[in-house]
């Protein structure tokens, strides 16, 4: 009986704190206006069941979300505290919209100030009328900023699409599943936020590192340095303003320790070429410790750029995410790096590219010239390299080289008319309607630039501009990975300077990496095919070095070798990267593509 007492007594109190939870809240205003929350849902109703009204909340992408979410609540409001004068309600609210900023989101971008000032303008109205109207639109507004912060913040504020169009094919492979109902009636938002990335190393170091800069940002005081009385100063060089630099990087909220061990002097000694070498390698400059423009350019850089530069990558790593080494092999391409990374199961080999040449600075207007006069031959060439999934599936030794149109209009077609052996000294081969024809006996000069009728085709050897080998992914760009003659280009620090094909500097590496997933060929017969000996011991003593019958013979012919299982190809472009060790690098937006990004997110 008592058991049975307990139980009645239970059932009892929770009845009333049911009934107790159930009742309607009130709140009377400034003007005496009694307004109860029962009474705003039925305004909260009429606004999701007026098709109208739906219409014309273009800015409210979560509509349909929320109209299935209230319907189910009965139209409850979640806001009514917060939006109605209380002031730890409001500050929790407020709170929750504002750690968007430690994702890289503005407050902005979710109404704040709005939903501030409105909040403000309930009490003065001097009807009931009036005061429910607002509160549904508020309601219904702050639920959506909400919705839409979760979302921004989980799978990213625009889309790839929308920013780069068909240029960017990367999979968005970093999406998450998201649970509206339980983020809105969460009382720890920020907990749900957090655990949407917990597992993702790149983008908490990211989050890291942007904590880092905003922390600097508040600090930062300085001007920017004057150098232009100095385009360069190398080792031994006297200038005032290297005293200015010295106590620039010494501010640095973070400085290198190597820097704090420099006195301040107009003398640019090796000691502090060292340390400016060391400033160069972190941005992905030519560690030369010669200090010039684009040395100057990270000295004067401000925190705020170092933030945007942050914030565009996170962006980028909500879209993408670095498959793990687990799942090798896989090759990963970093475009604004010059780098490409070979992933094996348990490590990772690296080698310098080249890339496509960025935009010229009056693209823009060019394009517009094109737009307004409708001539094909106006429009501007985009050799951008583009960031792309595809497999690497083929290697062709000795490949042959068909000049693309673009090539013959732009930089061939004056070299021809000005020199009939020119095509013929370079080892190329002319073809019309597939009947070669001597480029000699041509006059070039009957033709245009854009009326060239005949396919010009460079045969293999040294000058090809392919080199001995190139690797072919599908992809509807047409580009591919290729060996070059032009060997000189990889010294360089920006070595944006393809037609949009990727040169390799280690070709044979990148090969031998590759044929792994062939059963017919291994490393080492990819090594015999491109003339180099096998690294194999056994297979060495094949090849006697005094044995000159025994001596390897690369193959001369044109030679294809076809992957039976295609290895991933991922060409990302992120400015701000991680080293192994999880040191932060950043490195120049070769193609200014963090302004697309940084400009949509504004917009979105």
């Amino acid at each position: 009986m008592r058991k049975i007492a307990q139980w009645v007594l239970t059932c009892v109190l929770l009845s009333i704190a049911v009934v107790a939870c159930k009742q309607p809240q009130e709140t009377v205003t400034e003007k005496n206006i009694v307004l109860n929350s029962d009474d705003l849902k039925s305004y909260l109703k009429n606004k999701f069941e007026n098709p109208f009204y739906l219409y014309c909340q273009e800015q409210l992408r979560y509509l349909d979300t929320l109209s299935s979410f209230y319907k189910s609540r009965d139209y409850e409001p979640l806001w009514w505290d917060a939006l109605l004068g209380d002031s730890a309600a409001w500050e929790a609210l407020e709170s929750d919209i504002m750690y968007s900023e430690v994702h890289g989101m503005d407050r902005r971008y979710y109404y704040l100030g709005m939903l501030q000032y409105y909040r403000t303008q309930v009490n003065s109205f001097s009807t009931a009328d009036s005061a429910y109207e607002l509160l549904s639109e508020m309601e219904i507004l702050t639920s959506n900023a909400l919705i839409q912060m979760y979302s921004d913040i989980a799978n990213g504020r625009t889309t790839p699409e929308v920013v780069f169009g068909a240029t960017y094919q990367l999979p968005l492979n970093n999406q998450k599943k998201l649970d509206w109902e339980k983020f809105l009636e969460s009382k720890d938002k920020p907990e749900i936020l957090e655990n949407l990335h917990a597992n993702d190393t790149t983008y908490n170091q990211l989050l890291g590192l942007l904590s880092t800069y905003r922390k600097k940002q508040m600090l930062e005081t300085y001007r920017p340095i004057d150098f232009s009385a100095h385009p360069k100063i190398e080792p031994g060089d006297t200038a005032a303003v290297l005293v200015q630099v010295i106590q620039k990087l010494k501010s640095d909220i973070e400085p290198d320790s190597s820097i704090l061990d420099i006195e301040e002097s107009m003398v640019y000694s090796r000691k502090f070429a060292e340390v400016i070498k060391v400033l160069q390698e972190k941005y992905n400059l030519m560690a030369d410790g010669v200090l010039g423009y684009k040395t100057y350019k990270v000295i004067n850089s401000t925190a705020s750029e170092r933030i945007n530069q942050i914030v565009a990558n996170l962006e980028r790593q909500r879209w993408f995410n670095k498959p793990p080494l687990e799942s090798a092999p896989f090759i990963y391409v970093n475009l604004p790096e010059y780098m490409v990374y070979l992933n094996y199961p348990d490590s990772v080999q690296s080698m310098k590219i080249c890339i496509g040449k960025n935009l010229p600075d009056d693209y823009d207007n060019l394009l517009q010239r094109y737009t307004d006069s409708g001539w094909l031959y106006k429009l501007p060439k985009n050799m951008e390299t583009p960031q792309i999934h595809a497999r690497v599936s083929i290697a062709v030794i000795n490949p042959t080289w068909t000049v693309p149109r673009s090539i013959i209009q732009r930089e061939m077609y004056w070299s021809m008319r000005r020199d009939p052996n020119y095509l013929r000294s370079h080892n190329y081969r002319v073809y019309y309607r597939d009947k070669e024809v001597q480029s000699d006996t041509i006059d070039w000069s009957r033709y245009t630039p854009k009326k060239v009728p005949y396919r010009i085709v460079q045969d293999p050897g040294d000058e090809n501009s392919l080199g001995f080998v190139k690797y072919i992914f599908w992809n509807k760009f047409d580009i591919f990975m290729h060996d070059t003659p032009l060997k000189k280009k990889f010294e360089q620090s920006q070595r944006a300077v393809s037609h949009g094909c990727v040169r390799l500097e280690n070709p044979i590496l990148f090969g031998e990496f590759v044929m792994q997933s062939s059963r017919k060929y291994d490393s080492d017969d990819f090594r015999i095919l491109m003339g180099y000996p096998p690294t194999d011991s056994i297979r060495l003593e094949e090849y006697d070095p005094e044995d000159s019958t025994a001596e390897i013979q690369a193959v001369d012919t044109t030679f294809e070798i076809r992957l039976e299982k295609p290895i991933p190809l991922y060409m990302d472009y992120r400015t701000v990267y991680f080293s192994a060790d999880w040191k932060a690098h950043f490195c120049y937006d070769i193609y200014d593509k963090n302004r697309f990004i940084l400009r949509r997110m504004e917009e979105f």
